[in-house]
């Protein structure tokens, strides 16, 4: 049984069943089980400060606020923010090859790359992802490299504009401080990105479920949306994937978390074997299936 610390802070089941399906349907997360000492755990703080009573009033102040602000306050209290730079380093050794093959693609084209990093956080994905492309030396001269980094926490999103870190953001470069000095600036503690390696880079706070969002974002050649379809409903992972689909290019790529798959879940996707780790590729056949059913 579920054990509540103070009487006056219980959240009785059906707010709690308000405030989980309220979850679900706008940002697809699924809270599994009684997860009503967690939920008070993270949000109790929010009734005092709004000046509220109970679980209910707090679910009809959310629903009634016409600018969403608390829904997005609600969103960014129960999401994971934890992540570092250069995080599952086999992903980005294959993402170091598949770019090799996008500038096979794009020879005599369009010289355009734009990468999405989903529910991108305090920025560390991001600016990760285009070091790794200014270190490949694949896109330099007149190329026009873009990396987009949405996430619904609008305090993570300023600290991704910011790009300004402690040391715990390196974690994954066992101390490599030769590296970290090539990119960054560091004083008392702080690493400021140098200006160099953040100018082409913007992050946006979003829904990524929200479907009219990709449509001013797309082509896109790849995205990294890791680590969330974990905490995804079926019904929104359905979603998330057919956005995916719908914003990249004809050979786009997708990638998410090592202990995630999308075998046997969509054909939208076909994986495939690179450095060791599998990344999904578009069927662009199977888009245009699925676009003629919708017609």
């Amino acid at each position: 049984m579920t054990a509540f610390p103070d009487k006056k802070t219980i959240m009785s089941a059906e707010e709690f069943s308000s405030l989980r399906d309220l979850i679900e349907r706008e940002f697809g997360i699924l809270l599994r089980g009684d997860r009503r000492l967690t939920l008070h755990t993270k949000v109790s703080h929010r009734l005092s400060i709004l000046g509220l009573s109970t679980y209910k009033e707090y679910y009809d102040f959310i629903v009634a606020d016409p600018t969403r602000e608390e829904l997005f306050i609600l969103a960014s209290h129960i999401t994971n923010n934890e992540t570092y730079f250069f995080r599952e380093r086999p992903q980005l050794d294959a993402l170091a090859e598949i770019l090799q093959d996008i500038k096979r693609e794009k020879q005599g084209g369009e010289q355009r790359l734009r990468i999405l990093s989903l529910a991108s956080s305090s920025g560390e994905e991001a600016y990760s992802l285009n070091i790794l492309i200014h270190e490949s030396g694949l896109f330099a001269w007149n190329w026009d490299v873009e990396i987009i980094g949405i996430d619904i926490d609008r305090t993570a999103v300023s600290k991704a504009h910011a790009a300004t870190y402690t040391a715990n953001s390196f974690r994954s470069l066992n101390g490599d401080m030769s590296r970290i000095q090539r990119y960054f600036t560091v004083e008392d503690g702080r690493y400021e990105l140098k200006r160099a390696y953040a100018k082409n880079v913007e992050f946006r706070h979003a829904n990524i479920l929200d479907s009219g969002l990709y449509a001013g974002l797309a082509p896109v050649d790849v995205i990294f949306c890791r680590n969330v379809l974990i905490y995804m409903s079926d019904p929104a992972t359905e979603r998330l994937v057919s956005n995916f689909s719908s914003a990249l290019t004809e050979t786009g790529y997708l990638f998410i978390g090592s202990a995630e798959s999308l075998i046997q879940k969509t054909n939208l996707f076909t994986p495939e074997y690179r450095e060791k780790v599998i990344v999904y590729r578009k069927n662009s056949e199977a888009q245009a299936d699925a676009g003629q059913q919708r017609t």
